[in-house]
């Protein structure tokens, strides 16, 4: 996109976050955040956060702007003014908004100068929601190779679990509200970027390790997250629940799998060696994890797991940054500066060398 414009045109929040201070832009999009907040002149202002299917976009919206109403056929030739009731509810709903691009402080921000409530039923929330990248097919044919893979015990609790309620559920769901995989099918790609490293490690040692059960390891990586569907909720943006918000997943998958194995008749000692898992994937106690993994199995799916956060974040913080640009700004809940080696880089450095 052109680095100067005179007139708003249409972008997706990836476009928006490629323009340069003063361009302006106008996008539809689905409103995950809205908070009030007031300026140091006592005059109201928001912080909003809204997110297609390319990604997310945090705003401002300053006392000056214009909020709209078109919410219903006869409001879309002569829109209303929004209530302040409709602005407190517009979370989950699709608007369309135009903004611009301002510097602060040496760093971009988007302000949207006009918020405009859209017919839902013209523009679906469902349209808008951030999915999975990887074909849903994909996804369900790399979940059922990986159940098929294991032994008849494993196997057949893994088809309990996924090939009911609780599979349709772990389908749907977000990984998190946000940092990793927050979207539609984001648990399931997850969970499966977790399986898919915790099976090559196992390969590696398991000459060096000959008891290291790789069954076990594929059970307990597709399980480790297995509270998230309690945990957090597409309506249609990532949310987390009342359970989520009280108890974390880690204690509600424990409780789900452990009535799951009951009522599946799960063999004791498989059942104790999954479980340890599922409660110590966090790796350590500070992160929520009750215990420390203890056994090779739950070593190999906790490092996975942390590893497949971390790819993502790294992944996440990258994108959208200029060709220029090789470092990102600061990723808080990874708690690091990403670096982005291209070839520019590479020629740079040969340069300076000769």
């Amino acid at each position: 996109m052109p680095t100067t414009t005179t007139s708003p045109r249409m972008a997706n929040t990836s476009d928006i976050k490629m323009l340069a201070v003063s361009d302006v832009f106008k996008g539809i999009f689905i409103v995950n955040t809205l908070l009030k907040k007031t300026d140091k002149n006592g005059r109201p202002y928001w912080e909003i956060t809204v997110s297609d299917q390319h990604g997310n976009l945090n705003a401002k919206i300053w006392s000056d702007a214009g909020w709209w109403d078109r919410s219903t056929p006869d409001l879309e030739l002569k829109p209303d003014m929004l209530t302040e009731s409709h602005i407190n509810g517009l979370k989950g709903k699709v608007v369309g908004i135009t903004g611009k691009v301002a510097d602060f402080r040496g760093q971009l921000q988007y302000n949207f100068n006009a918020i405009t409530l859209l017919n839902q039923g013209k523009y679906p929330p469902t349209q808008y929601t951030a999915h999975s990248e990887i074909p849903l097919p994909v996804l369900t044919d790399r979940l059922e190779s990986m159940i098929d893979s294991c032994r008849p015990e494993v196997r057949d609790f893994l088809k309990f679990v996924f090939d009911g309620e609780t599979g349709l559920a772990f389908r749907d769901a977000p990984a998190a509200v946000s940092n990793h995989h927050a979207y539609a099918h984001g648990l399931l790609e997850h969970s499966l970027a977790v399986t898919d490293s915790a099976r090559a490690l196992a390969d590696t040692y398991a000459d060096i390790y000959p008891s290291l059960d790789m069954d076990v390891v594929v059970a307990g990586a597709l399980l480790h997250d297995l509270g998230k569907i309690y945990s957090y909720s597409m309506s249609p943006i990532p949310e987390i629940t009342l359970p989520g918000a009280v108890m974390d997943h880690i204690a509600l998958g424990y409780a789900a799998f452990d009535k799951l194995a009951d009522e599946a008749k799960l063999p004791p000692t498989l059942k104790l060696e999954i479980g340890h898992i599922i409660l110590s994937h966090h790796g350590q106690k500070e992160f929520g994890s009750p215990v420390l993994p203890a056994t090779l199995e739950a070593l190999i799916v906790s490092i996975s797991d942390e590893l497949d956060f971390k790819l993502f974040c790294w992944k996440d913080a990258v994108k959208d940054l200029q060709p220029e640009q090789n470092i990102s700004a600061y990723h808080f809940a990874a708690q690091r500066r990403f670096w982005r080696i291209t070839a520019q880089n590479n020629a740079d450095e040969e340069t300076s060398r000769n």
